[in-house]
């Protein structure tokens, strides 16, 4: 009969002491260094050494899950982000509890019912609603709460998020730098969507005291929109189209290949967040590149330092973002 795993298993594999590799089990990370961590890691891993959550939630009086609620897991974007939350807890004692908002405010509020009632320790946060008192009504103050990619005002808990204004004023030192005239930003509802109207504001700022105009166009529940922005196109002035997501960045893709339209001859294109396909196309779109995988591990690594030590972390941290310049402006 092959010998039981244990802890003390692990510890004399890994050449650490026990409470070193309670402490990595637990996401206690400070002051261990990254060859202990990867050393551990991997003797966890030769052994497929799963702990017995049941049993330490007794001996912990918790759950050791945690709740993550995301708008749309159906995005390209937030299956990265996922990755990066469950790396991070992947040899923690934590599991990890995935519900999916669908774009439904309903949905959403149901589902972290679901979280409370389930007793999480945590929770990590892409939040609807922009307001806190939606979610304060619900979630219990001793409960952590971490918002990924987008944040409620005023804050209430912290926010792991990407250097929306800050990139978008790149985007038009960009655009002026490229003598537009006149930039088309497309976008889902932007109200209340934080990431949204950082990157829309950001813009606005950026082209202030030129003579570049803006115009936006909503394309939720707009079934105009494309007569609209084709209508648009048709004024003889120099323009760039600016999808705020990779979702409908390809939405603009597929309307300018059916109508005949020449990138960048007749339109620029650029988009914030491409889904990692914007350099296989011809020709290849501009885009501002986030890191949604070490936006998640932020948040995940956030999370975890508050329920460990109650501590109390600055409002908002900003994971950099890169234009990556192409073909397409």
């Amino acid at each position: 009969m092959s010998k039981k795993v244990t802890i003390n298993v692990i510890a004399e594999m890994a050449r650490v002491s026990k409470t070193t590799v309670s402490r990595f089990l637990n996401g206690k990370f400070d002051n261990m260094s990254e060859a202990t961590k990867e050393r551990i890691a991997e003797t966890i891993a030769e052994l497929d050494y799963h702990p017995s959550r049941q049993a330490q939630a007794l001996k912990a009086k918790n759950s050791l899950l945690i709740g993550i609620s995301v708008a749309d897991i159906s995005n390209m974007y937030t299956s990265r982000l996922l990755k990066g939350i469950s790396d991070y807890f992947q040899n923690t004692i934590y599991q990890v509890l995935i519900m999916d908002g669908d774009n439904s405010i309903e949905r959403e509020y149901s589902n972290l019912e679901k979280m409370v009632t389930e007793r999480i320790d945590g929770i990590i946060l892409q939040p609807l609603v922009h307001q806190p008192d939606h979610y304060q009504l619900l979630i219990d103050e001793n409960i952590p709460v971490v918002q990924v990619d987008r944040y409620t005002e005023p804050f209430t808990w912290p926010a792991v998020v990407s250097d929306n204004f800050q990139k978008s004023l790149e985007v038009a030192d960009l655009m002026k730098s490229k003598n537009y005239e006149e930039i088309i930003v497309l976008s889902n509802h932007i109200n209340g969507v934080s990431s949204r109207m950082n990157r829309y504001n950001g813009l606005k700022t950026g082209i202030e005291n030129t003579n570049i105009t803006i115009k936006l166009i909503e394309i939720d529940d707009n079934k105009d929109w494309q007569n609209t922005l084709q209508s648009m196109l048709e004024l003889p002035t120099k323009k760039a189209l600016y999808a705020l997501n990779g979702q409908v960045l390809w939405e603009i893709v597929r309307f300018l290949k059916k109508h005949h339209i020449a990138i960048p001859d007749d339109v620029g294109v650029i988009g914030y967040d491409d889904d990692m396909f914007a350099d296989m196309i011809s020709p290849e779109i501009t885009s501002v590149s986030q890191n949604p995988q070490e936006i998640g591990r932020t948040a995940a690594a956030n999370l975890m330092q508050i329920m460990n030590d109650e501590t109390t972390l600055s409002k908002t941290i900003r994971i950099p973002s890169t234009i990556q310049m192409r073909e397409s402006l």
